[in-house]
Order: structure tokens, then sequence, then C-alpha cells
């Protein structure tokens, strides 16, 4: 069995961007970086990931806790 397919979810780019080089390097795969709690909610049903690193603390309507949630 693979390792996990992990979709990050961050609105800080650099921050995103160095979490899945890390992840890769360690033979994850990533399932997409997206930067709002509507855009993980939407990726997540579409790619199914086996897990989410979600900052709590997003822009737009829907923190990371409400995105969790659904």
């Amino acid at each position: 069995m693979g390792k996990a397919n992990i979709l990050i979810v961050e609105d800080d780019f650099v921050i995103a961007k160095l979490l899945a080089e890390s992840l890769q390097e360690l033979g994850y795969q990533v399932a997409g970086i997206v930067s709002t709690g509507e855009e993980a909610v939407e990726r997540a049903a579409k790619v199914h990931p086996d897990l989410v690193l979600m900052d709590i603390r997003l822009k737009g309507e829907m923190d990371g806790i409400e995105a969790g949630e659904q």
C-alpha cells in the first residue's frame, strides 16, 4: 500500500508550498493545495484524500473548523 494522499488547506502560499514539497520528499502524494474552507470542501469531495492538513484560520467566510465539520 502506498503512502497517504494529502490535501493541504492553507491560505499562506509560501507555507503551503513548503508543506507540499516536504510531504512529496517523504513520498506522500499531495492531492492539492487550496486556500479557503469552501475550496477545501469542494476539493475533498472530488479527490477523496486520505488526510487533510487544515489551517484553522482561513480567509473567506468558512474557517478551517467549519470546513472540517463538513
